[in-house]
């Protein structure tokens, strides 16, 4: 009986944590699911994680020797120039609209949250549509995960 019993346990645990991760799929579903003021707070996160991960792609080799340092600077500036191209006059209001206009096309659907901002972002700043379409094409065929 107590082994029925560590077995039905087990079990539950594993579906439970199947479901849950299943429901923080952070992918369009999750997206098209949430409040409008949801998106837009997550939106202005994302702006700032972006800020918070450039300091982490440093700070380690702020100190290091010259070629880390050189390769810090490398980083920073390749930061600086994506993110003043990609997202200099972007809102986060509008990088909430654009991902609800990118997942109203359920193929897009799987593709995560994170990764469909650069779809979106691309779109913004005014991607030529050809090589746009290719681009999310390859984010729809690798977001099966």
């Amino acid at each position: 009986m107590k082994f029925h019993i560590a077995v039905l346990t087990t079990a539950m645990l594993i579906f439970s944590s199947l479901a849950w991760s299943a429901d923080n799929r952070r992918d369009g579903n999750w997206w098209l699911g949430q409040e409008k003021y949801v998106k837009n707070i997550y939106a202005i996160g994302f702006f700032d994680g972006m800020d918070l991960g450039n300091s982490f792609s440093y700070w380690k080799y702020v100190n290091g020797t010259k070629a880390q340092q050189g390769c810090s600077a490398q980083a920073v500036d390749s930061y600086r120039e994506y993110s003043q191209t990609y997202f200099g006059n972007v809102t986060a209001g509008q990088l909430s609209d654009g991902l609800d206009s990118f997942y109203a096309d359920y193929k897009n659907r799987r593709i995560l949250v994170s990764n469909a901002v650069w779809l979106v972002a691309n779109g913004i700043v005014g991607t030529p549509e050809e090589k746009l379409n290719k681009m999310i094409e390859s984010w729809r065929k690798n977001s099966g995960n």
